[in-house]
């Protein structure tokens, strides 16, 4: 009887088993930022929308007004500022309805206070998941903030809708109102990022992050215009201060009809800018221990 010699048995290599599945080898760096990192991150982006589209899920799910929460805070916030400071302690708004003034502050401020909130506790609220499968962590602070980006997106919408009700149109400054935009994303991207991964190795800061905004509310314009801020360091103020060129560029450019204060507003988008690559230099540093330590 003739036998069939197996192709193994004389030496040649036919390749892997049909239902072998690929081998994927993490290999933990130095830390830091890479372009093979950034690159890795583009890859994964795919993962980031899906986590986007389940921090929206998530954050409205059982609400009975659901996504109208994002209109009903900050008007309800800038008509207690418009009643108790504009009418009873009259806070100046530099000659424009109160409420409106108060409400692009609180447009810009929730948004800023969501993600920032969202983003630095999205790796512990997460903790489970780091230690099941692999993506670029950054991801989980990252998908929470753009999620609040559709709230940014819905209270901008009623600013404008607000301004052309008490008179004040789209101008052809409305054209540069991406730039003071970019400003709060990247401010919001700077805590967010950063805070995220040092909460992981201290948990103070989820205590402290409340205690935080309380103070920013009072130390950026959301209450009152800039205005206020001594003339000789107004500039210096708009720079560090990345939320006050903010609110104070968009004040400008739907309330006024004016271009926004270009020196202070790149300024700060400059500063800002450091920021956001410091803090993720800060995230990737610390990075290969948040398995161990969440």
């Amino acid at each position: 009887m003739a036998t069939q010699e197996h192709p193994a048995s004389r030496g040649l290599d036919t390749g892997p088993p049909a239902h072998a599945k690929p081998l994927v080898e993490i290999v933990g760096g130095r830390g830091g930022v890479s372009l093979a990192g950034l690159r890795e991150l583009w890859r994964f982006r795919e993962v980031l929308w899906a986590f986007v589209l389940r921090s929206v899920k998530a954050r409205y799910r059982q609400a009975v007004f659901g996504i109208g929460w994002a209109v009903i805070q900050p008007v309800l916030a800038a008509a207690l500022f418009a009643v108790f400071l504009g009418r009873f302690a009259k806070v100046s708004s530099d000659g424009v309805p109160y409420l409106l003034s108060a409400l692009a502050g609180m447009t810009a401020w929730t948004f800023f206070s969501s993600g920032a909130s969202a983003g630095s506790a999205s790796l512990v609220a997460n903790q489970s998941m780091l230690k099941k499968i692999y993506f670029p962590r950054e991801i989980l602070p990252l998908s929470s903030i753009v999620a609040s980006l559709l709230d940014l997106a819905i209270g901008l919408v009623v600013v404008v809708v607000a301004a052309v009700l008490y008179g004040d149109y789209p101008s052809v400054a409305y054209l540069a109102l991406p730039l003071p935009l970019v400003v709060l994303v990247l401010a919001v991207a700077t805590f967010g990022i950063g805070l995220s991964a040092v909460n992981v190795y201290y948990r103070d800061v989820g205590y402290a992050m409340p205690f935080i905004l309380q103070v920013g509310i009072f130390a950026t314009p959301v209450a009152y215009p800039v205005t206020v801020v001594p003339e000789h360091i107004r500039t210096w103020y708009l720079i560090f201060n990345p939320l006050a060129a903010t609110i104070d560029g968009i004040r400008r450019i739907v309330i006024h009809g004016e271009w926004p204060a270009w020196g202070p507003t790149l300024g700060a988008l400059a500063w800002v800018s450091i920021l956001v690559v410091l803090a993720y230099a800060l995230f990737k540093r610390l990075e290969r221990g948040l398995s161990d330590r969440v």
